[in-house]
């Protein structure tokens, strides 16, 4: 059922002048928050009489809001129209019964209709058939869906699916037809695995694709599969598929004549293993394949015929005679008629804009082709509108290995810009629209008119003239003088209403409330809308992971309306969120690995979010002790009222740091943060106050000491620069993040007489994509990450100094160096590095010290999810006061990559490039993502 409105006037007079007299709109039988909402569409309502055309605007506001299922309007000869409306039934509860092979939520799902839902009869309908086509999609041919609307009161109404699934369909046998007996077997021997296979359009796919792959690999090239025809058993419980082969001979290829190509070469261009055709002569249509590629690497005097014979019943063998003549040299490009710039401009041009063959110096006809039609063209684009190319003509040597190609070409008068004009435009002078044009008299120029529009549709539309047109844009933007030397832009605008913000209407956020939307979003009333901020607001509600989908429109669309309503319509997510998860890696041999945690990003629909997140590490071959951490988070959305974020992250862990000497350290952290995102790019981060107690230990008696304690409190920004296309698998694009922090006794790190934990440290590190090409359609991607950082002590106490192995820089594993395991003595500095005795358990840094990193990978596909990658990280670290014999290593090696949701599945072997005696040669990594 849907819903409508209607308009009706009731008078005695049904055409007196007092039915179009205006008068006061009686709106107080309307619920009171949707009162509220009109007055604030309409400000004037309550002061002004209306006309009917008010009346009927106001109507279509209301139109929108899913609680009216009738609205009218009585004219009882009384000073007021008289409002009355009938409210929209909705869906009380959904109840789902008798399914077995479909979960709850699944049929949820499919069947659309949930509890709180407009009642309409034919969304009901609709959602029972989408239900019982999900069942004949699984192969429950007979599956029967009912479904049962019982009121529950006035304006609510329940309703129970009930579904009778009955038998599945199942596939009891595959039969194939043709004369050729030996080919029925095989096929119907590779089909088997089908039997008993659900009948459903999936597995017929699953059939027809199995049967084509084969008959494709065993070069059944013509060969073709029709059907299938069913028969059912009475019950129609079980299925049989009859299939007819058609032209099923087998081909087999030879070569005769192969001198520059090897017959692996060739076949890899014919792509025998998935070519098929129709064609009745397979021979001559690989033959000319066959040419082309010859032609393509520039034997262009190539010969390639075809014989086909019978050898044997349904086989049949194609022989192909190749005379593949020398690859021809171009000499010279040499260019005749009227031109104004030198020569050999435009025989390098030619050159630069054909083809990669052509650019080598060799021949392809068609390569050439192209390069003239790209030289007319660009000469047409730089004004020479009359260029044309004559003639052209080729002149082999005495050998025929060379050819000089002779170009006869007319560039024509060139053609100037000698006005332009504006018409249409109200709201801007010609002398404001020329500037944006950035236009001037000299050489028309298409690529510059292409630009022209660009720029003014852009300078209209942000704005507010989001409905601006250039009626002309295809038509007679540009026009001629007789001799087409002279040229007259002339753009025909429709400006269309500036159109701001009257209202916005918020629907579908059944559970969100209204102002977690509203602060998302770059629209205020009174504001003008611009695309620029209905992207910006339809990004915002995105990010905010709250919606799966959001439209922003305005009501008025295609209207001279300036003040407009904009909707915003969104489809809400579940914002509860469980993960569960185990692996291992080889860290230490072998070290287990799991995690588990849960979060909720939408408390009661404010846009808060609490999260926790358990996760746990057992070195089963060598450490033997269970690392644990568990952090706790809690999201504040709109501190103060403002798009700034407020977050409190709560951490409890204890990490094995240091293998060697068996240490162990117990973090307890409390951070205060507050965040920003200042455009969809750039986000913001200020650690207000972060303090970590930190407890260091030995896991057993073989290395004891004693048990320390420090506090490390600190505060500091953090900014980044996300311009890359996927935060996962980025194939262009660049990402920078600068981050810097202090620290001091005053924010409440450990100080005592003799020492202090006192320094400033900075980090910065910018990532930078490109795609180099591609394979198998898919990019080949070079990564390069440069980082930096800086640390200073600032203490002046007699022992103060940072602790090192909490904050210093270390190179060594696979976010840094690859090749180096982490937390072992192959890290740089080590414990050696840093003159460290056995009974010195820390290292403080009392000057300062810098480091720097530089990664680059190369990333290319093998096949479908599955890459490789090939990588180079190298980088040093300074401290002053120390001497390091070596401090810059680095390491090579290559990686095998699967790519899921949540990024890269890494298998990475890195070698040291100057290992050292003690070390191994090189480490094998796993992980999940890349830098």
């Amino acid at each position: 059922m849907q819903r409508w409105s209607s308009f009706l006037i009731t008078s005695a007079l049904v055409f007196s002048s007092s039915a179009f007299a205006k008068k006061f709109l009686d709106y107080s039988s309307l619920p009171k928050d949707v009162q509220t909402d009109l007055v604030r569409r309409f400000p004037n309502i309550e002061k002004e009489k209306l006309s009917l055309e008010q009346v009927d605007e106001a109507l279509r506001y209301l139109q929108i809001k899913q609680q009216f299922e009738k609205l009218t309007v009585l004219d009882d000869n009384g000073p007021r129209y008289r409002l009355e409306y009938k409210k929209t039934r909705k869906v009380a509860e959904v109840r789902i019964s008798g399914n077995k092979e479909i979960s709850r939520n699944e049929t949820e799902s499919i069947f659309g209709v949930k509890s709180g839902d407009v009642f309409e009869q034919e969304a009901l309908v609709e959602g029972g058939e989408r239900v019982r086509q999900a069942y004949r999609d699984l192969g429950y041919l007979n599956a029967v869906v009912d479904i049962e609307m019982p009121p529950e009161s006035d304006d609510r109404v329940g309703v129970h699916l009930k579904i009778t699934e009955n038998k599945r369909t199942l596939t009891n046998n595959i039969v194939l037809l043709s004369s050729n007996h030996e080919l029925n077997k095989k096929l119907a021997k590779a089909l088997k695995k089908y039997v008993d296979d659900p009948f459903t359009e999936n597995t017929l796919g699953k059939i027809q694709k199995a049967a084509r792959d084969y008959l494709k690999e065993n070069h059944h090239v013509r060969a073709d599969i029709i059907g299938p025809t069913t028969q059912f058993t009475a019950d129609e419980s079980q299925v049989t598929l009859s299939y007819r082969l058609e032209r099923t001979e087998k081909y087999s290829f030879e070569y005769k004549g192969l001198s520059y190509f090897q017959k692996r070469q060739i076949e890899k261009h014919l792509d025998l293993e998935n070519f098929t055709s129709g064609n009745p002569s397979i021979g001559t249509e690989l033959a000319q394949k066959i040419k082309s590629f010859y032609l393509t690497e520039g034997y262009a005097r190539v010969e390639v015929k075809a014989d086909e014979t019978d050898i044997r019943p349904f086989q049949r063998r194609v022989l192909f005679e190749i005379d593949e003549g020398p690859k021809i040299k171009i000499e010279k490009i040499a260019i005749n008629g009227r031109f104004s710039k030198d020569e050999d401009y435009y025989a390098k041009f030619i050159e630069k804009h054909s083809s990669k063959l052509i650019d080598k110096g060799f021949y392809n006809k068609d390569d050439f082709d192209t390069g003239l039609k790209n030289l007319i063209l660009e000469l047409q684009n730089n004004g020479y509108l009359q260029a044309k190319l004559l003639s052209t003509r080729s002149q082999y040597n005495k050998t025929k290995d060379r050819l000089t190609l002779y170009v006869n070409l007319d560039e024509g008068p060139l053609t100037e810009i000698e006005s332009v004009n504006f018409t249409g435009n109200k709201d801007f002078s010609n002398d404001q629209l020329l500037k944006v044009t950035e236009i001037k008299p000299g050489p028309l120029k298409l690529g510059q008119i292409e630009e022209a529009i660009a720029a003014l549709k852009e300078y209209y539309r942000e704005r507010g003239y989001i409905e601006m047109l250039l009626l002309n844009e295809k038509e007679d933007l540009v026009t001629y003088d007789e001799t087409n030397t002279r040229a007259s832009l002339n753009f025909k605008i429709f400006e269309g209403p500036q159109v701001r913000v009257a209202s916005i209407v918020l629907e579908g956020n059944d559970f969100t409330k209204d102002y977690v939307i509203q602060q998302e979003l770059d629209l205020k009333n009174g504001e003008l809308v611009t695309p620029k901020k209905v992207d910006e607001s339809i990004a915002r509600l995105q990010r905010s992971g709250f919606f799966s989908t959001v439209e922003i429109r305005t009501l008025e669309e295609k209207t001279n309306v300036s003040n407009r309503t904009v909707l915003v319509k969104v489809t809400e997510r579940d914002p509860g969120l469980f993960t569960l998860g185990a692996g291992a890696t080889n860290e230490r041999t072998l070290t287990l690995r799991g995690y588990t945690s849960g979060s909720y990003r939408n408390l009661w629909g404010t846009g808060r979010g609490v999260s926790l997140r358990l996760e746990g590490n057992y070195n089963v071959a060598d450490i033997k002790y269970l690392e644990s951490r568990i952090v706790f988070g809690y999201l504040e959305p709109y501190l103060f009222g403002t798009r700034i974020r407020g977050r409190v992250n709560i951490t409890r862990s204890k990490t094995v740091t240091d293998y060697d000497i068996r240490q162990v350290s117990e973090v307890n952290s409390t951070t205060y943060s507050i965040e920003k995102d200042f455009t969809s790019h750039i986000l913001g981060i200020w650690d207000i106050w972060s303090l970590a107690t930190i407890k260091d230990f030995g896991v057993d008696d073989r290395y004891p000491f004693p048990e320390t304690t420090q506090d490390i409190a600190t505060t500091g920004p953090t900014l980044d620069l996300d311009f890359r296309d996927s935060p996962f698998n980025p194939t262009r694009g660049n990402f920078t993040r600068w981050s810097a922090e202090y620290s001091d006794p005053v924010l409440a790190s450990t100080e005592t007489d003799n020492f202090a934990i006192k320094y400033w440290r900075s980090t910065l590190s910018f990532t930078h994509y490109t795609t180099v090409g591609t394979l198998q359609l898919q990019p080949v991607v070079w990564a390069n990450q440069l980082r930096g950082g800086y640390i200073q002590n600032l203490s002046d106490k007699p022992l103060g100094g940072v602790p090192w192995d909490k904050k210093g820089f270390t190179l060594g594993g696979q976010s840094t160096i690859r090749g180096y395991e982490a937390g072992t003595q192959e890290v740089f500095p080590n414990r050696q590095d840093l003159g460290l005795s056995e009974s010195e358990k820390t290292y403080f840094l009392t000057s300062d010290a810098s480091m720097y990193l530089l990664k680059s990978e190369l990333r290319f596909p093998v096949y479908g999810a599955l890459g490789g990658a090939v990588f180079y990280d190298g980088g040093s670290v300074q401290i002053k006061g120390l001497h390091f014999r070596d401090n810059y290593r680095d390491s090579a090696g290559f990686g095998i990559r699967y790519s899921t949701p949540v990024g890269p599945l890494s298998l990475e072997w890195a070698w040291k490039l100057d290992a050292r005696p003690t070390e191994e040669p090189w480490r094998f990594h796993l992980s999940i993502g890349t830098f």
